[in-house]
């Protein structure tokens, strides 16, 4: 796709410098098709082994990934991904009371990955995570009440002019660390203590006035989880239609998350999925309550093939319903652990491609739109094509006019022009890629479309360690 070098010829603006739409958050959820979590990075927390007064963002590859780049959300845009949850960990790097001080180096760095993110022209959701100070026990709400506001009130004044593309969200699964009810759906105290939090964030950030007083926010039930104890105890504020609740599913749970015994590494059938989305529409959508599920995914575990139909069935069900999910990435592929990695953020290879087809499969017709919003600029040669038809066409979409390969299905590869997707002609018949580098011996790119070398032949790609040529 060509950028022009004119940012005003295209309507553009700097992320930050655009007025509120005044439209409900119920309206604003049908603009964000499918999202990405950038974890276990700037929420990354080693405050027992980093030294933070020394540097305030080494703690952002502290859990083992790489510093964040521009990059990095250009490709993702590029693979589909229009929403980006940013998990932020703000303990570590504020002071003592009672102003609880932000770090001016680490507000900083946050401010440019949100800014990484909106100049994809998508959305971002910036949250606190993984704080110790906001365990939903009655002997810290005090406490916990006067660092929320402190947080919140820095952070809305530090984004105050920033358009409803930025979205905060008050928490990050609430719940009584520890606690036999910490992960089995709460208790009256913990109910009480999430609720009074998620109020008094709304309010805090309403009174910072300004674009604030528009911002549209997420709160969660308590510890965002969706069974029968924290969704009939969680109060939705009345009055504000600018509230999106905050939900996670890992379902089915030892198909996704599960790490011990009973886990299994089959998709049989989607009953559990079934009944997270039933529920999440009984109690929510059909009162007119939007919801984004903020966290989902399921564990490698040898298992692409599955966890493509898992990834197909699952958002299919969320679209239907109007749900935007947004996927968790934690840069993990190897290990022990949560092995929950889907791109390399280094080389910006896709570990698992087929997890990605399972995401945009799921969303049918609802295929993310481009809104070309990017703040820096970028020219692009691409290959004239020859066929009037193309695969599209009976699928209901145009054919494009010559742009770049932005998503490949089943189908063939796909490409926007004026927002909307298109099919590239030169992929229909029979779907077979060719390119320029074949009669020099390398193949085509399958996924990558930002290119390290070009030269007189050609726009060059890496994947699995080998050149291949950019369509």
């Amino acid at each position: 796709m060509k950028f022009l070098n004119s940012l005003s010829l295209l309507g553009l603006v700097i992320a930050g410098c655009e007025a509120m739409r005044n439209i409900s958050s119920k309206e604003l959820v049908k603009e964000l098709t499918i999202g990405w979590s950038l974890g276990n990075t700037l929420d990354a927390s080693c405050v027992e082994t980093l030294n933070y007064s020394k540097d305030q963002t080494a703690s952002e590859t502290c859990w083992g990934n790489v510093k964040t780049t521009q990059e990095l959300y250009y490709k993702l845009s590029d693979l589909g991904f229009n929403t980006f949850r940013i998990p932020t960990t703000w303990s570590g790097h504020f002071g003592d009371a009672p102003d609880y001080k932000i770090s001016d180096v680490w507000m900083k760095r946050v401010h440019e990955v949100v800014d990484y993110a909106l100049n994809t022209g998508g959305y971002a959701i910036l949250n606190i995570h993984h704080e110790t100070w906001n365990y939903a026990f009655q002997k810290n709400l005090e406490s916990a009440k006067k660092i929320l506001v402190a947080i919140w009130k820095q952070i809305a004044a530090e984004f105050g002019d920033y358009d409803e593309h930025l979205i905060f969200e008050g928490m990050n699964e609430p719940r009584k660390v520890g606690d036999p009810a910490e992960w089995t759906g709460g208790d009256q105290e913990g109910w009480n203590f999430v609720n009074e939090m998620n109020a008094l964030f709304v309010k805090t950030i309403r009174a910072t006035g300004g674009n604030n007083a528009n911002r549209h926010l997420m709160i969660p039930t308590y510890a965002a989880s969706v069974n029968d104890g924290s969704i009939n105890n969680f109060k939705y504020p009345n009055g504000d239609d600018k509230v999106i609740v905050s939900l996670h599913s890992y379902s089915p749970y030892n198909f996704a998350l599960n790490n011990g015994p009973g886990a299994i590494s089959n998709f049989y059938d989607g009953n559990e999925i079934d009944w997270v989305m039933n529920t999440i529409n009984s109690s929510f959508i059909s009162k007119g309550i939007p919801v984004i599920i903020g966290e989902f995914v399921a564990m490698n575990r040898d298992n692409e093939d599955d966890r493509e139909r898992w990834q197909e069935y699952y958002i299919k069900k969320a679209t239907a319903l109007g749900i935007p999910c947004v996927i968790w990435d934690n840069g993990y592929f190897e290990g022990e652990g949560e092995r929950f990695g889907i791109i390399d953020r280094k080389s910006l290879n896709v570990i698992f491609p087929k997890l990605i087809n399972g995401l945009m499969k799921g969303l049918g017709d609802e295929k993310p739109k481009t809104t070309i919003r990017r703040t820096t600029t970028t020219t692009v040669q691409v290959q004239p094509t020859i066929n009037n038809e193309c695969f599209s066409t009976r699928l209901g979409y145009s054919c494009c006019n010559g742009f770049d390969v932005l998503y490949t299905d089943n189908d063939g590869q796909w490409g926007v022009e004026n927002g909307n997707w298109c099919g590239i002609k030169s992929s229909c018949g029979n779907n077979q890629r060719q390119c320029w580098s074949e009669r020099l011996g390398y193949p085509c790119c399958q996924y990558t479309t930002n290119a390290e070398y070009t030269d007189n032949d050609g726009r060059w790609g890496v994947e699995n360690g080998n050149w291949c040529g950019i369509y």
